[in-house]
């Protein structure tokens, strides 16, 4: 009996540290995931980063405010669309949510003439270092070319679906992220009246 009671206790006290190492080890992912419904992440910009994962730290030289920037987003002729907020490592903290496309179901397109510049402001003093647009078409994720924050919007009518990506690393190693955000916008391409 008493050999029975000592393996019912050696096997809750190594379940027990299984999980406790589990959690400890799941921690918070430094890359942003978007969803398993097989839309890919932006891609990374450095081979080495991708084999390694980034580290997350805040270095107070580059003055990247303690909040988490809030884009805004803006059409030439002075239209606002809203910005969905996406996965994001900031300050000390990781928030890991759907992606872009699961963000946006249910929210409803702004409606921007087609053709126009489409400006975002990240409202930081500190430029990222990288920067990825993507629009989502037929559920693959297109690159969309960014000049100085702004991008030309599509031609066609009809809704168009985007993701962003965006993050500061550290002047002394490239490695280091100093935090980096996701969101996600729609917008739907309307001709002019």
């Amino acid at each position: 009996m008493d050999k029975i009671k000592f393996f019912i206790t050696m096997r809750t006290l190594t379940s027990l540290v299984f999980l406790t190492t589990l959690l400890i080890l799941s921690g918070c992912n430094p890359t942003p995931s978007n969803s398993t419904h097989g839309i890919a992440s932006p891609p990374t910009t450095n081979a080495k980063e991708a084999e390694m994962g980034s580290t997350h730290a805040q270095e107070p030289e580059l003055n990247l405010s303690q909040e988490l920037p809030t884009p805004t987003i803006q059409s030439e002729s002075g239209i606002s669309i809203p910005a969905i907020q996406g996965s994001y490592c900031w300050g000390n903290m990781c928030v890991d949510y759907a992606g872009d496309m699961e963000l946006l179901e249910g929210k409803v397109p702004v409606s921007v003439l087609v053709g126009e510049n489409i400006s975002i402001n990240l409202g930081t003093d500190v430029p990222p270092d990288e920067f990825t647009l993507v629009e989502y078409v037929n559920g693959e994720a297109r690159p969309i070319s960014l000049r100085e924050g702004s991008f030309q919007f599509a031609q066609e009518k009809g809704t168009h679906y985007y993701g962003a990506f965006v993050r500061w690393s550290s002047p002394k190693n490239s490695q280091v992220s100093l935090g980096d955000t996701s969101f996600a916008f729609v917008i739907r391409g309307v001709e002019k009246k």
